[in-house]
């Protein structure tokens, strides 16, 4: 029977001694309580693994959760020596089949981080039978011990994107990295800033941070500090979306002015056409419905200097030239800047100034094209984990949870020891 058990349980250097069912008013449900111990040999320290010699027997027995056997709940229960570790001190001793400090199985939490990453906070909580603050602390210790029985993420980096993104009401952010070329997030952190950037750049070597050539973002200037702080040699690279996104912003805020403007006049007619075209004019010309194709039709006629159509205009033309050959899209570039320069409208000749000043940024991403596309889908999946969990107590669990689900990470079902 105990050689049954002790198949059953999956854990090398294990002997099952014996095995019952505790039905105790204490509990919710009975237990399938089975008394295991390490197999003969040397103790090792919980803290540094390394061969000790015995101490004591301990302050008496422990238990840890393990996998459920059908509908009966399993709980491993063994006496818990210390050693006399001359680096340490005196500390209890490692067991095979969990991690210290942990009070679960190794098998039990693989398959609850497993499931994290396929399934919700109630769906894991109500099938596993535990908190989602203890499945927290779950994610957060297998993603530490997947993390250090592969390479590290930082060898052989050449191009990297970074952005932020909310997990929290409140401005409250976590700054991800993610690795083009491999196509997984290499490194999270609670904040956002030159301050926390500064922290990826410090957890890589002299020689990792000189393979970096290429870094991609938005226009954030504390990306830009810390590229030429840390990696001098690198080619800061724009996303075409967030360029497009300055134009979008600073058309909206023209058609805002003109529209507040009609109305302190009492021009109710212009009033409402500029009402009318709120989405069209934001929109890409193919993508226009009957009803904004319509509103888009007397753009033209919609305030009478026409500069929202000319804001339009060059919204346009700033969006096609990102898609044209660097030689062409650098002529383009300058007439660009020209027109926006000369167009009399503040909202755009402030963004003029901004266009010149990235100017050598902007041909770079033509040039290059990277994008900061993948990172941006990275955080959709940031935001469906978040909702799927219901909020974190603790942000550090949020980033382990991130991490096994978009850090590449080989998480598997437990199988049968062989």
């Amino acid at each position: 029977m105990n050689s049954i058990f002790n198949q059953l349980l999956n854990v090398k250097g294990t002997v099952v001694e014996t095995a019952r069912i505790v039905d105790s008013p204490l509990r919710p449900a009975p237990v399938l309580e089975i008394r295991v111990r390490p197999r003969k040999g040397m103790l090792r320290c919980s803290r540094c693994g390394r061969c000790r010699r015995g101490y004591d027997q301990g302050g008496g027995v422990r238990r840890w959760r393990h996998q459920d056997f059908g509908c009966w709940r399993v709980e491993l229960v063994a006496m818990m020596p210390r050693v006399d570790c001359p680096g340490c001190g005196v500390v209890v001793a490692q067991v095979p089949w969990a991690e210290p400090g942990s009070r679960f199985t190794r098998d039990f939490e693989t398959e609850c981080a497993w499931l994290m990453t396929v399934a919700n906070q109630k769906t894991v909580s109500g099938f596993l039978h535990i908190a989602w603050r203890t499945a927290g602390d779950i994610a957060r210790r297998v993603a530490d011990r997947l993390r250090a029985s592969m390479p590290s993420p930082f060898d052989g980096l050449t191009a990297i994107g970074v952005d932020e993104t909310s997990y929290r009401k409140g401005h409250t952010y976590i700054t991800v990295v993610v690795d083009h070329e491999r196509h997984r997030v290499i490194w999270a952190h609670d904040g956002y800033g030159k301050d926390v950037f500064d922290l990826f750049f410090k957890a890589l070597t002299p020689e990792q941070r000189a393979s970096i050539r290429v870094v991609t973002g938005d226009g954030a200037r504390w990306i830009d500090s810390c590229v030429n702080e840390w990696c001098p040699n690198a080619r800061r690279v724009l996303d075409g979306f967030h360029i497009v996104s300055w134009m979008t912003d600073a058309l909206d805020r023209v058609r805002k002015r003109l529209w507040n403007q009609a109305r302190h006049e009492c021009d109710e007619e212009a009033a409402k056409r500029m009402r009318g075209v709120k989405y069209a004019v934001l929109k890409n010309p193919d993508d226009l419905t009957g009803r904004q194709s319509e509103a888009f039709d007397a753009l033209r006629n919609t305030d009478p200097k026409g500069q929202l159509y000319r804001t339009w205009q060059l919204k346009e033309l700033l969006r096609t030239l990102l898609k044209h050959p660097l030689d062409q899209a650098r002529g383009e570039l300058n007439h660009w800047v020209f027109w926006a320069s000369h167009s009399r409208i503040p909202e755009i000749v402030e963004l003029a100034r901004k266009i010149r000043r990235r100017r050598p940024d902007i041909l770079r991403t033509i040039e290059l094209g990277y994008s900061n596309a993948r990172l941006e889908a990275f955080n959709n999946r940031i935001k469906v984990t978040i909702r799927m969990a219901y909020g974190f107590h603790h942000v550090t669990n949020l980033i382990a949870l991130v991490m096994l689900r978009c850090g590449g990470l080989d998480i598997q079902l437990p199988a049968p020891a062989t």
